[in-house]
């Protein structure tokens, strides 16, 4: 946990406004990234994890600040960034102020009563508003801070570095099975945001306030996008994540229908991207797990990540097949 104190007294130096701070609240201490709330100025800080960082290779705060930037200009509703600092004197670590953003983002394993008791239509909206920001940004051009396009192969290799490091060979095995098998393109190059699940996305009464988590954006094919929000939807092969199941939510041929609709992209190809967002979310945890295991990690939350671990192995398995 860092001094809050400290956090306070180097904000209250840098910041235009840093007078007004009255304290410092941690919101979450992610594993890529740790976030504030700046109380007195009502704005959000970011900072780099400060225990061992479960997604290498991610982009850096001051990056992800200049995305955020870069984005907003696309139209995307993102919080503006109101400072961005790295000199090490002041936090000890580079870090990005930003706006806060009315309302709250929907939790996809634990939905709030604002979710939950909500009539089936306006889920069904929400839904509408997530595909559609995501069928938009197949749309958009490259961005240069993202720089050069990255291949859907190279994706997944850079999941496997992952497996490989977290010394967990059969999602090696698995990755080189999928590899085998040149992944479809839908068309040009496009901004990925990379991980576009329902709890990036911040609501107020139900209307989208920003998307949040630009960590793992890159210029490359969005079919990637869908096939990882289609993990999270009911299959023959595996449930729903808890929020998807909820009435009014689409289904699978709904989300797959509105995408090629909204974009004009083929769709045929998704199913290999569905697998690779499996074998990105095992990759993930299966590091934490790792992490934990090898002593170079202290969170005990990392130890209860073989049982998913253990379950995408087997879902990886069955969709293989069904390539």
């Amino acid at each position: 946990m860092r001094d809050l104190d400290l956090i306070r007294d180097g904000l209250a130096r840098v910041l235009p406004d840093g007078g007004g701070i009255t304290g410092i609240r941690a919101f979450s201490t992610g594993h890529s990234n740790e976030t504030y709330l700046i109380e007195g100025l009502n704005q959000i800080l970011r900072l780099p994890a400060s225990a061992e960082a479960l997604m290498p290779g991610s982009h850096d705060v001051i990056a992800q600040a200049r995305i955020y930037q870069a984005v907003a200009a696309l139209g995307l509703p993102v919080p503006a960034i109101l400072y961005t600092g790295d000199d090490p004197a002041v936090l000890d670590d580079p870090f990005f102020v930003m706006a806060r953003v009315a309302g709250e983002e929907v939790n996809d394993y634990q939905p709030q009563a604002s979710f939950t008791d909500a009539p089936p239509e306006a889920r069904g909206a929400m839904c509408e508003t997530w595909m559609n920001i995501f069928c938009g940004l197949a749309h958009s051009a490259p961005l240069d801070i993202l720089g050069a396009a990255i291949s859907p192969e190279d994706q997944a290799r850079r999941w496997q570095d992952m497996a490989r490091a977290a010394q967990c060979d059969s999602l090696v095995a698995q990755i080189d099975r999928l590899l085998a098998i040149p992944a479809p393109r839908s068309g040009p190059v496009a901004v990925v945001h990379g991980d576009p699940k329902l709890a990036n996305l911040m609501w107020d009464a139900g209307a989208l306030t920003a998307v949040l988590d630009w960590e793992l954006a890159y210029n490359g094919e969005p079919l990637s996008d869908l096939g990882y929000i289609l993990f999270f939807f009911a299959s023959d092969s595996h449930p729903a994540n808890r929020a998807c199941g909820f009435p009014g939510m689409w289904d699978r041929d709904r989300i797959i229908a509105n995408w090629a609709a909204q974009t004009g992209r083929p769709t045929a190809g998704v199913a290999w991207y569905e697998i690779a967002a499996a074998m990105k979310m095992a990759a993930i945890i299966g590091y934490g797990h790792y992490l934990y295991t090898s002593g170079k990690s202290t969170d005990a939350r990392f130890l209860q990540w073989k049982v998913p671990l253990d379950r995408n192995l087997v879902l990886i398995e069955t969709l293989l097949a069904q390539l």
